[in-house]
């Protein structure tokens, strides 16, 4: 349409518009995944090749002198040129203004020396951990999806930024044999304190200008579930505590992103409590937890479909058998083994 309203404007010669239209396409194409710097290399080469082809064919069909054909080819390299360096330049514009997201500012996103990644992982180490597993499965379940892998990796970086406010009163970050400090609060209480990493985690991605993409996997990945924990405790001491006081806010996922990284975060938190996570422990655990959520309609918004969910729970069974394999204890060398008092009275005097 572009191309067509460029050539019908400012009059130029007829091969502008099949010749725009094939760069255009083929720009398209060659630009969706730009994920390193020669990517761009590849994408000027392949531009420049479509544009050069529907010249030829042209001037060719035409028998247009060869000096025409020359400077026309010419052209048309020297656009593919400039329109990739155009690219480049206005990109992160273009992203501002039409809030849309691509795989560089992912990529920028991703790099863990970044100061909000390093801050969690010196002030909440259990959390930044928690962030790299959950990654790692996102993205192994995106992958095995289609959906955009990168995204969900980045998204689960920073999924739990918020909890950087109050990281003691999360459960990843609480020093081995101590007290939680939840057990000072009422649930009720509880309930306010953990529910307020969300909003404190997307003041923090406003301020450090996160992408509307990653941004809303803050509160998409917790959906509307309910704080199991908090609200039977609640019960113990009222049975009337309303369930709507312990769910979080929502917006349930709405992308197949956050869909994914949900899935993850509930397998990741569950897998930790397994007391013997066999192979086929994990794969009960990974079943049961999607299918909590496909009962409670957290993923009713998200578009994956029953298929993909089960290449999900493919996906993220040998990622976490991996993390929980077990290596055999190495035999220990008797040479430097510390020595006993029996074997001290048996040597000589």
């Amino acid at each position: 349409m572009l191309a067509v309203a460029v050539t019908a404007v400012v009059e130029l010669r007829a091969p502008f518009m099949p010749v725009a239209l094939l760069g255009g396409v083929t720009a398209i194409y060659s630009v969706s995944r730009l994920r390193h710097r020669w990517h761009f290399a590849r994408a000027n080469l392949t531009i420049a090749v479509a544009n050069l082809s529907a010249i030829l064919a042209w001037d060719l069909a035409r028998a247009t002198p060869l000096q025409t054909v020359a400077r026309d080819a010419m052209w048309g390299g020297l656009n593919s040129i400039l329109a990739v360096s155009l690219a480049f330049v206005l990109l992160p514009i273009v992203e501002h203004w039409f809030g849309l997201t691509s795989d560089i500012t992912l990529l920028e996103l991703s790099d863990l020396n970044r100061p909000l990644l390093k801050r969690l992982q010196l002030e909440a180490p259990g959390t930044y951990h928690h962030s790299m597993v959950v990654g790692s499965l996102a993205e192994a379940a995106a992958e095995a999806t289609g959906a955009n892998s990168l995204l969900a990796r980045v998204s689960a970086y920073y999924h739990d930024i918020g909890k950087l406010a109050k990281p003691e009163y999360y459960t990843e970050n609480e020093p081995v044999a101590s007290r939680s400090r939840h057990e000072k609060l009422a649930p009720s209480m509880s309930v306010l304190v953990v529910k307020s990493h969300v909003s404190e985690g997307l003041e923090m991605a406003r301020r450090e200008h996160l992408p509307r993409a990653v941004l809303a996997a803050i509160p998409e990945h917790h959906g509307t579930m309910v704080m199991a924990f908090f609200y039977h405790k609640a019960l113990e001491h009222d049975a009337m505590a309303h369930r709507e006081d312990f769910c979080y806010a929502g917006p349930r996922p709405r992308s197949k992103e956050t869909a994914i990284l949900m899935l993850a975060d509930g397998v990741e938190g569950a897998s930790r409590a397994l007391a013997e996570p066999t192979p086929s422990r994990i794969r009960g655990l990974v079943t049961r937890i999607l299918d909590e959520r496909v009962r409670e309609g957290q993923l009713d918004e998200c578009g994956l479909t029953l298929s993909e969910l089960a290449r999900i729970r493919e996906a993220f069974i040998p990622v976490l058998t991996a993390i929980f394999h077990v290596r055999a204890p190495y035999p220990e060398d008797p040479r430097r083994r510390p020595k006993s008092d029996a074997d001290l009275r048996r040597e000589p005097a």
